[in-house]
């Protein structure tokens, strides 16, 4: 796959006098290939050049976070600073140069490369770059495929069992708000919403919860496609009790699902040649209204092909303090109701099958502004019921986030219309605690 790449001009061939006789460092076995982790490279060439911890403390409450390190290494303002206040001494300086010049070196042009540097499937748009700050976030678009090393290649079988020492199974878990953020990146997925409130005057309490694990059971990369399958479990839990009672309104409802995702082309010369398909089959059980349902959602997102500037595939800047991207996909659900149990999904018919859109608009703060820990996140949702004598569906959301760090935040959220698969009636504003991995 041929990718448009930024030489910075390295004089020292870093990819091949440091990183490649050191590539158990930070190499791993995925999808039967070893290929560079960089959340490992980084942090062992902070380890290897010595940074101090007074140049990584960027905001200087005696803690370096690794989003501090990526920060300092991929963003010129951050390092600007650091440089600026005197925690960045000439010698970190020269550091953090060499750091950037070290990563960079695996795809800078400049031959002979050993590793070998790509966008996913995908992901990548015209006038796109392998940039240093994409590489080292969480959720990267860029994979850098790692050499056969000079010794012997170990078997196969035992390198599989060597790098289950490495990597947990934890790496491989998701907790987000809803099954539509399992594949999103971290910085723009929802969190897991928890919410409580207890009013002793009147004897109420309300518990709220909305979350889903998920955990990665397969993905595959190829030239021209990508395919991820996710298990997952999902509570769209709202219970309301007035003396100790539960109210007709109340509901638990549990699901088990399969996500599966695919991406379909590469931007070439044709408008909308990139897709991403997704297949979502699940059954949901109610344990308070005694309901069950077995449930399919399908969608097709073509994404345009907008240059760099492509909002539907990355944060876009929009200014100098916020970032956006629009999210939207056409979408069929349906299912069966198998058990309707106390609450009465659907008049006359136990089926559904409905068509529609859903749109999502997000905005960040940018980072090292003001606004860098705030998150607006909104969700419009219509279907069409394709069964006569059903109702059409509609729902919206608004929610501002304030990220306490990368993984808490506390929120405000309206939310109005027919919620999750069960097609749940809310309208309400609720403040809640957010959690997300």
């Amino acid at each position: 796959m041929s990718v448009a790449v930024e030489s910075r001009g390295n004089e020292t061939d870093w990819a091949t006098t440091l990183l490649a006789p050191n590539m158990d460092e930070f190499c791993e076995v995925k999808r039967d290939q070893r290929v560079v982790k960089p959340k490992r490279l980084l942090l062992w060439l902070l380890d290897f050049v010595a940074i101090s911890d007074a140049a990584m403390d960027l905001n200087g409450d005696g803690n370096t976070l690794y989003n501090e390190k990526v920060a300092l290494i991929a963003d010129d303002k951050a390092f600007a600073k650091c440089i600026e206040s005197s925690r960045c001494d000439e010698l970190d300086q020269e550091k953090v140069l060499r750091i950037r010049s070290v990563i960079e070196s695996l795809w800078s042009p400049s031959p002979p490369n050993p590793f070998r540097t790509h966008f996913l499937p995908g992901r990548e748009g015209s006038a796109s770059k392998i940039e240093l700050s994409s590489f080292l976030t969480q959720d990267s678009d860029i994979e850098s495929v790692c050499p056969a090393p000079d010794r012997v290649f170990t078997p196969q079988s035992e390198l599989e069992d060597e790098s289950s020492n490495e990597s947990s199974w934890l790496d491989r878990v998701v907790v987000r708000e809803k099954s539509d953020d399992i594949t999103k990146p971290f910085d723009e997925a929802g969190p897991a919403n928890f919410s409580f409130e207890k009013n002793e005057l009147s004897s109420t309490r309300d518990i709220e919860v909305d979350l889903v694990v998920a955990y990665l059971v397969h993905e595959r990369y190829r030239e021209k496609e990508s395919s991820q399958y996710f298990l997952y479990f999902q509570s769209d839990t709202d219970i309301q009790k007035i003396d100790g009672e539960d109210t007709s309104s109340s509901r638990s409802a549990l699901s088990l699902g399969l996500l599966a995702e695919y991406r379909l082309g590469k931007y070439e010369q044709y408008y909308f040649s990139n897709h991403v398909i997704s297949l979502r089959p699940s059954y949901t059980k109610d344990a308070v209204q005694e309901s069950e349902s077995a449930n399919i959602i399908a969608s097709w997102t073509p994404i345009p092909d907008l240059g760099k500037n492509n909002f539907f595939l990355n944060m876009v800047p929009v200014g100098p303090y916020v970032s956006v991207k629009l999210n939207w996909d056409a979408r069929l659900e349906g299912g069966w109701v198998l058990q309707e149990g106390d609450q009465e999904i659907f008049d006359d018919n136990n089926d559904y099958a409905d068509v529609g859109a859903n749109f999502n608009f997000l905005v960040a703060g940018a980072k090292n502004s003001l606004l860098e820990r705030f998150q607006w996140d909104s969700n419009y949702k219509k279907l069409f019921s394709l069964i006569a004598d059903q109702p059409n569906k509609e729902y919206l959301s608004s929610k501002l986030r304030y990220f306490i760090n990368g993984n808490f935040s506390v929120g405000l959220e309206f939310e109005k219309g027919r919620k999750g698969v069960q097609f749940n009636e809310v309208d309400k504003w609720k403040i809640n605690f957010g959690a997300k991995y």
